[in-house]
C-alpha cells in the first residue's frame, strides 16, 4: 500500500513538474516571439525612415539638378540671345541717331532688354544659387542680404564667425539656402517686420543658426504656419541633413527659429 502512495506521489510530482516545465516554455516561446516580432518590426521601421530619407534625397536632388539645368539654359540660351539682340539695337542706334523717333524707339528697347537681362541673371542665381570657385554659402546669404536691404522696407542683420563653411558638403549648403531663403520670403510676405537677424555660431561639434524678426509672430497661426507648404518645404530639407530645429511659438511678437547641425 505504501509503494502504491508512494508511487502515485512521483507520478502527481513528475506531472506537476512537466506542468511547470510545459509552462515555462511555453512563456519562454511566447517571449521569445515578441522579441523577434518586436525585432522584425523595428527593422521594417528602420526599413521605412531609410526608404523615406533616400526618396526625400531623391526627390529634393531632382529638383534641384532641374532648377540647376533651367538656370544654365536661361543663362546661356536666353540670356546670350538677349545679349545679341542687344548689340543688333545699339548698332542700328548709331544708325538712327537722325530720326528722333525711331531713336527713342531703339532707345526705349534697349532699356527694356537690359532689364530683362537682369531679370533672367537674377533668376538664373536663385535657380542654381551656389556656383563654383570661391562664390559659397555665405556668399549666397550675403546676396539675400542685399536684396533684402535694397527693399528700403526691411533690413537684415547677419552675423557669423565661421570658417567651416568652406567644408560643407554642397548638398548640405544649398539645403541650408533654400530653408533661410522660405523664411526670408515668409518674414516678407506675412510678418510686417522690419527687421531680420541672423546668426550663425561654431561650436566645436555643431553649427547654431538662429532666425528671428520682429513682426507679428505665429502665435495666433501656429497650427497654420506648422502645416504650411512653406515649413513643411523647410522641415523637408532640415531631416534631410539631419539638422535638429526648433520654433519659439510662446512669444506674443516675432518669429524665432533655432537649428542645429552637426559638423
Amino acid at each position: 500500500m505504501q509503494k502504491i502512495t508512494d508511487n502515485i506521489f512521483f507520478l502527481v510530482l513528475l506531472a506537476m513538474i512537466g506542468s511547470a516545465l510545459l509552462v515555462v516554455s511555453f512563456i519562454f516561446l511566447i517571449i521569445y516571439n515578441s522579441n523577434r516580432l518586436l525585432k522584425q518590426k523595428r527593422k521594417l521601421q528602420e526599413v521605412e525612415i531609410n526608404y523615406q530619407k533616400e526618396l526625400l534625397y531623391a526627390v529634393i536632388g531632382s529638383q534641384e539638378k532641374e532648377r540647376q539645368r533651367i538656370g544654365m539654359d536661361l543663362h546661356d540660351e536666353v540670356g546670350a540671345t538677349l545679349s545679341a539682340l542687344r548689340l543688333i539695337i545699339e548698332e542700328f542706334i548709331d544708325k538712327a541717331k537722325t530720326l528722333p523717333e525711331t531713336n527713342g524707339f531703339c532707345l526705349q528697347s534697349k532699356s527694356i532688354i537690359d532689364s530683362v537681362i537682369t531679370t533672367i541673371r537674377n533668376i538664373s542665381h536663385d535657380l542654381s544659387p551656389l556656383g563654383k570657385g570661391g562664390y559659397n554659402f555665405i556668399d549666397a546669404l550675403e546676396d539675400l542680404k542685399d536684396k533684402v536691404d535694397q527693399t528700403g522696407k526691411l533690413q537684415m542683420t547677419l552675423q557669423h564667425d565661421c570658417t567651416y563653411f568652406s567644408s560643407l558638403p554642397n548638398t548640405t549648403s544649398l539645403a541650408l539656402y533654400r530653408v533661410f531663403a522660405e523664411l526670408i520670403n515668409n518674414t516678407i510676405k506675412h510678418a510686417h517686420a522690419q527687421q531680420i537677424f541672423l546668426s550663425i555660431v561654431e561650436q566645436e561639434k555643431k553649427l547654431v543658426f538662429n532666425y528671428k524678426d520682429d513682426g507679428i509672430g505665429i502665435l495666433q497661426n501656429i497650427n497654420k504656419v506648422k502645416n504650411g507648404i512653406g515649413m513643411r518645404n523647410i522641415e523637408s530639407r532640415l531631416r534631410m541633413i539631419q539638422a535638429d530645429f526648433e520654433i519659439n511659438h510662446k512669444q506674443s511678437k516675432g518669429f524665432e527659429m533655432q537649428i542645429e547641425l552637426n559638423k
